[in-house]
């Protein structure tokens, strides 16, 4: 085996290593979720789990990113309490976050790209999640979790509004509900997860390219 063949080699079994570690990370920080009560429903809950994801995404290329997010939640698929919708939800609205911003830096990976991506993937994902909640996933939630035969839909979802008006007595549809609870929830997030993304992603990826 060539020289070249061999770092191909290495690289790959790194790439896999780092994966895999920052999956079980990645989980183990989906356990210790907690609610803002302040913003939001106890069934909204803020959880750093999308750290890791987001730094594989950086060191690696955001496609392995998407994996955390993808391996993470297949492990949480027996333990769930939503019949899988929470499980759904952090999947898809972590994977556009990881990517986007991954994406974006592995175009020109400096600082002010990795800036730039990581501000940019907290814009794409507030908003896609905005309409991914609006259209599908509180909907859903509602259906699933409302057994009563007698409401339909809209009344269903009622139900889960009046949550988020328990915290902001001013919410009084699934609208204001997405749009002063939900996106601001997100913003804060993708925000926390970018700060320490942005401190440490750099010392993590140095660290993997000398082993």
């Amino acid at each position: 085996m060539d020289s070249k063949a061999k770092s191909k080699k290495n690289m790959a079994v790194k790439t896999i290593a780092l994966t895999g570690i920052m999956a079980a990370l990645s989980t183990i920080l989906r356990f210790l979720e907690f609610p803002l009560l302040f913003m939001a429903p106890e069934f909204l809950k803020f959880d750093f789990s999308d750290l890791p994801a987001l730094i594989t995404a950086f060191t690696v290329g955001p496609v392995y990113g998407v994996i955390v997010e993808a391996i993470k939640n297949i492990i949480m698929l027996p333990m769930t309490k939503t019949v899988y919708v929470g499980e759904l939800a952090n999947f898809t609205i972590g994977s556009i976050f990881v990517f986007s911003a991954g994406l974006i830096y592995k175009i020109k990976p400096t600082r002010k790209t990795a800036l730039v991506g990581m501000l940019s993937g907290t814009a794409i994902f507030t908003v896609s999640a905005a309409f991914i909640n609006y259209f599908f996933m509180i909907p859903f939630f509602a259906e699933l979790f409302i057994k009563d035969p007698s409401m339909d839909i809209q009344q269903k979802t009622a139900v889960i509004v009046s949550m988020f008006t328990a915290v902001f007595p001013f919410i009084k549809d699934l609208f204001s509900a997405v749009l002063f609870s939900i996106v601001p929830f997100n913003i804060l997030k993708g925000i926390v997860i970018s700060t320490i993304t942005f401190i440490v992603y750099k010392k993590i990826s140095l660290v993997f390219k000398k082993y």
